[in-house]
């Protein structure tokens, strides 16, 4: 069983129109509303790829109860309540985040003692998004640890002061070229060179996520890339989720790097274009999965 671990969930809310003009009226014909965040997104492939999965994290009560109902999870009743993300697809993506809602005093401790209660059956763990105020910035870091020491494999896909304090722990990061940016403190010249910078400093794994270019990865001292085929139009927005959710299959099972770089990138493929955040488009993912080459990268001026 593989525990996704989401630290600000939301409800997602998507609009879909023939246009968006800035300062105009829209009458919205389509609206698809769901209970989400990264780690939830995560969670939904996993289970549509027949792979069992557990969702854990922090909401208020009435989503914890709401997607209780629709697939297993537990998420403590830890935060004020729980914000909404709306994402406009008209041509291009527009996406509106709210912040997160404060969370409880020593909310992050009650994670870990649930947490570490799961462990013996899991075979794979992520966390995935941005923390809601009050989380601790190393909670995700104290989970990796607390993880690793149970044996379970890790991926992390973090951002800001939580991606820093992840840094070192030796579990798999999934940074994308802006966040590596940051990490380095500078803008690379070579996307392979930072990848096995970023990798030698956590003494473990980088996978890092380029869009539509696919995936750069660096593990104990090789490197691998895994490019999609172009084409694919949609919405982007759970992509991500979706090739972390491959990542994690691939940890799961023990699987060889290539092999798991060419699914997650064939997953993040196939959730562009599925309608929302969560889901994959199953066709064309087995179509791209047959297209992918995974291959040691030249390094490339970016």
């Amino acid at each position: 069983m593989i525990i996704t671990v989401t630290l600000n969930p939301a409800i997602d809310v998507t609009y879909r129109l023939p246009r968006l003009t800035v300062g105009e009226v829209h009458r919205v014909a389509e609206v698809t509303t769901r209970l989400g965040g990264k780690g939830v997104n995560v969670a939904r492939v996993l289970h549509q790829l027949g792979e069992p999965a557990h969702a854990v994290g922090l909401a208020d009560a009435h989503f914890a109860d709401a997607l209780a109902s629709e697939l297993p999870s537990t998420f403590l009743p830890e935060l004020e309540d729980v914000r909404r993300t709306v994402v406009v697809v008209a041509g291009s993506t527009t996406s509106l985040w709210e912040p997160g809602r404060q969370a409880a005093p020593g909310a992050d401790r009650r994670l870990l003692d649930l947490l570490e209660a799961r462990l013996a059956n899991a075979t794979a763990l992520t966390v995935s998004g941005s923390l809601a105020p009050g989380v601790p910035a190393d909670l995700p870091a104290r989970i990796a640890r607390l993880a690793a020491g149970a044996g379970v494999p890790v991926l992390l896909d973090l951002d800001d002061a939580a991606l820093v304090a992840a840094v070192g722990t030796g579990a798999v990061l999934t940074p994308n070229e802006d966040e590596a940016e940051r990490l380095l403190g500078h803008a690379p010249d070579d996307p392979v060179a930072a990848v096995e910078e970023l990798a030698a400093r956590n003494r473990g794994p980088v996978v890092l996520t380029r869009g539509r270019l696919g995936l750069i990865a660096c593990a104990d001292g090789t490197c691998w890339e895994a490019r999609p085929p172009a084409g694919i139009a949609g919405n982007p927005t759970g992509a991500g989720d979706a090739a972390a959710a491959g990542l994690a299959r691939g940890l799961a099972h023990g699987r060889p790097w290539p092999e798991i770089l060419r699914d997650a990138a064939a997953l993040g493929a196939a959730a562009v274009a599925a309608p929302v955040a969560g889901e994959i488009d199953a066709e064309t993912y087995a179509s791209v999965l047959a297209d992918i080459r995974v291959e040691p990268p030249d390094h490339e001026e970016a």
